[in-house]
């Protein structure tokens, strides 16, 4: 599957939303910091919706629950170095970010994980529309790239 040509016009829209919810925050801050918090935003937005469905704490509906999933892998996919720019995590930023400096070490392995969240997303996805019980399997593997990244490369 092309997978470029079938979200194109989703990840078109997703750009445009976290521009303006990085416009939005009211302070002008560094604007790579804003901008990935914005992308997290709609992480988040979107692993909320499809979780309470996986947990079965609002009804599983397969088109909504697929669609979701695929909001995921387009965010997973989006070019995101401008974000990741060396020179704004917490060492110089403070407060601003949750970026640990060791995203941007020798030996990190933050763009793996990266590469594991497109994968797990991307599985996500195909099993999302297959039924509840899929659906919670599927789910893991985003929470577990989400885990090992925010455990490794963001400020508690």
């Amino acid at each position: 599957m092309n997978i470029s040509k079938h979200f194109a016009p989703m990840v078109a829209a997703l750009t445009l939303a976290g521009a303006t919810l990085a416009h939005a925050g009211g302070h002008d801050g560094n604007p790579a910091a804003n901008a990935r918090q914005a992308h997290m935003k709609l992480y988040a937005f979107n692993l909320d919706m499809i979780g309470a469905m996986a947990k079965g704490e609002v009804g599983y509906d397969a088109e909504a629950a697929e669609a979701t999933a695929k909001n995921l892998v387009a965010l997973a996919m989006m070019h995101q170095d401008a974000y990741w720019a060396p020179g704004t995590s917490t060492a110089e930023l403070g407060n601003e970010t949750k970026a640990l400096p060791s995203i941007w070490e020798d030996g990190s392995r933050f763009g793996d994980i990266g590469i594991e969240l497109i994968e797990a997303a991307s599985e996500l996805a195909a099993a999302a529309g297959e039924g509840q019980d899929s659906l919670r399997g599927a789910i893991r593997g985003v929470g577990g790239a989400c885990s090992a990244c925010h455990r490794d490369y963001r400020q508690r």
